[in-house]
């Protein structure tokens, strides 16, 4: 009698573990594997156009105070550049140039890239991609790649 009660016990005992192995191999592919058609589908960004880069001639800009010059900044930048627009902007070069001086002069006059006595990069990359883009259109000038500021005390 307790070998019978003892394979009855065991063979219920496998039951409930098969049970359970079962529950929970339902409740996992249910709430942790991924669906192909319940996940919603994300729709990708278009991916961005091929870029080059247009080094431009350092700009060095004085910083006037009330009555002298306090200091001389100096920017050297790269404009990223959309590949195919790349000759494009290297032919207006020297008006991209001049345009990006010009904002970098104003900005400085009215310190609007100025934070205290330190120039601000953010600022700085704002106002030339501005510039630029009206010279070459919007669009053209991806990003403006900041390599060098310095900034010299008189």
């Amino acid at each position: 009698m307790g070998v019978i009660k003892a394979v009855i016990l065991l063979v219920l005992g496998l039951l409930l573990l098969g049970g359970a192995g079962f529950g929970g191999w339902m409740i996992y592919n249910k709430y942790f594997v991924e669906h192909e058609e319940s996940a919603p589908k994300k729709e990708e960004p278009p991916p961005k156009p091929p870029t080059g880069f247009v080094r431009m001639a350092p700009f060095v800009v004085p910083a006037i105070g009330t009555q002298k010059v306090e200091q001389f900044v100096t920017v050297v930048v790269t404009l990223e550049v959309v590949l195919d627009k790349v000759p494009y902007v290297q032919a207006r070069q020297p008006l991209v140039y001049d345009r990006c001086l010009s904002a970098l002069y104003a900005a400085v006059d009215d310190r609007s890239v100025m934070t205290g006595n330190l120039v601000n990069i953010i600022a700085v990359k704002e106002k030339l991609a501005a510039a630029a883009a009206k010279v070459v259109g919007e669009g053209v000038v991806q990003n403006v790649l900041v390599q060098v500021v310095t900034q010299r005390n008189l």
